[in-house]
């Protein structure tokens, strides 16, 4: 089985550490929620993920990865670190969704799905059918097939970021990277955009991994949950071992109350306000 292999990852800005020896692994088919405050560290793991850093110790490895997406040289390779792949073999691996993604150019909607194909078909005027399939298969998933011609500047934030994740999906990737992909929306897309990772991971068997400080959203619909707090990972496991009123408490300074809903099939959580000790 593919695998995602954090081992021993740390990073520093200068003489302050971000990161300090994170190590764990994730499988394709799964949605793992990388949780923690502002400053803990999130963002900069993404980012050593898809090799946009370099840690100073430690290494990202991929094991067991499709073949198709390697260069010839390293094929049949069953481990490989993420710096030592081209940036288009890594474009076929793993696509990122970031956090303050925006176009400010007039493209359609059709037009920005059809970049993600640039790592796989080479050019972007590729206009054969089996091209345009996969593009529009990418925007049916999403939900933004119906409005394929609009221009991108008239979208709202929830539409935008499905076409963001449509323009990922046309890359094929193993591995999608969404940096904090709830932010600035309304609840209704919030919920929409979770559900669709959902079904993202059961139609298309690839790993996804969310950077989020959303408790109700990680604790419903990851599979399993990473908490940073001051750049090292505090717990680890699944939603119903990790999301308790303790963890709450301890790392994000609230009062919670946490238990299993029958109804959503998932971890509740209801934050009740600021843990102030008792006072």
């Amino acid at each position: 089985m593919a695998v995602l292999d954090i081992d021993g990852v740390s990073f520093s800005h200068g003489s302050k550490k971000i990161l300090d020896g994170l190590a764990f692994k994730a499988r394709k088919g799964e949605v793992v929620g990388i949780l923690g405050q502002n400053g803990s560290g999130k963002t900069t793991l993404l980012n050593c993920i898809n090799a946009e850093y370099r840690p100073q110790k430690g290494a990202v490895r991929l094991l067991n990865f499709s073949e198709e997406s390697m260069d010839p040289s390293h094929r049949k390779c069953g481990s490989i670190d993420v710096r030592e792949l081209s940036e288009h073999e890594r474009s076929r691996v793993m696509a990122t969704v970031e956090q303050n993604s925006h176009m400010n150019f007039p493209f359609s909607v059709m037009e920005v799905v059809r970049m993600g194909r640039y790592s796989r078909a080479g050019m972007l005027d590729e206009n054969t059918d089996a091209e345009m399939d996969i593009v529009c298969s990418a925007m049916e998933s999403t939900g933004v097939l119906g409005f394929s011609d609009r221009d991108v500047s008239e979208l709202s934030g929830g539409e935008w970021r499905r076409v963001m994740i449509a323009q990922a999906l046309a890359q094929e990737p193993e591995v999608l990277l969404l940096d904090e992909p709830t932010l600035h929306l309304d609840i209704n897309h919030q919920f929409d955009l979770m559900d669709l990772c959902r079904t993202i991971v059961s139609e298309r068997d690839i790993l996804i991994i969310i950077v989020t400080h959303d408790l109700q959203l990680a604790a419903r619909y990851c599979d399993r949950i990473i908490v940073m707090q001051n750049g090292r990972i505090v717990s680890m496991g699944t939603a119903e071992e990790v999301i308790t009123a303790e963890m709450i408490r301890e790392v994000f300074g609230m009062k919670a109350r946490v238990g299993y809903d029958e109804e959503i099939g998932g971890m509740s959580v209801f934050l009740i306000g600021r843990d102030r000790g008792g006072t």
